[in-house]
């Protein structure tokens, strides 16, 4: 085989390889340092495993947060669309689960790192449960986000 004919043929190889790879990433949640990992809005240490959240952007980047608060004030500062918004599901610290099927319960017998007192739930069932054992109201994802700016002080 001719030095050109290879030339060519290692070159699609190559083109081929990087279509594969970048079409291959998806955007993931990346694992939050608790204890080490600075908020990526108010740079408080993200300790709290029950109230961390995390954005990931549709490039892959993503940002954690001590609270959803946090989460919610970054996002309402930056215009880009995000592949993932996600919460820690209070029921099971650590374990972060989408914003958009969770429920959150503002009581104030449960106070969030920030001081707003949102604590999220991975579905409405748990949330009512927790509700009738703290009180407080109740709240679906896009309910938080429309009245977030308007939320009265507990």
């Amino acid at each position: 085989m001719s030095e050109s004919k290879t030339h060519h043929i290692m070159k699609y190889f190559v083109l081929f390889a990087a279509i594969s790879f970048l079409w291959g990433c998806k955007p993931e949640a990346k694992a939050i340092e608790y204890g080490k990992e600075a908020c990526d809005y108010c740079r408080m240490s993200i300790v709290d495993e029950r109230y961390a959240a995390q954005l990931v952007s549709t490039k892959g980047k993503s940002y954690s947060f001590d609270a959803l608060e946090c989460l919610l004030h970054y996002k309402s500062e930056h215009s880009e669309k995000w592949a993932m918004e996600l919460v820690s599901d209070y029921q099971k610290p650590r374990h972060l689960i989408p914003a958009q099927g969770a429920w959150f319960l503002r009581s104030k017998n449960l106070p969030s790192p920030m001081g707003m007192y949102l604590t999220a739930v991975a579905n409405e069932e748990e949330a009512k449960a927790l509700q009738a054992q703290e009180g407080g109201s109740l709240y679906s994802y896009p309910e938080l986000l429309a009245e977030f700016s308007t939320l009265p002080a507990l």
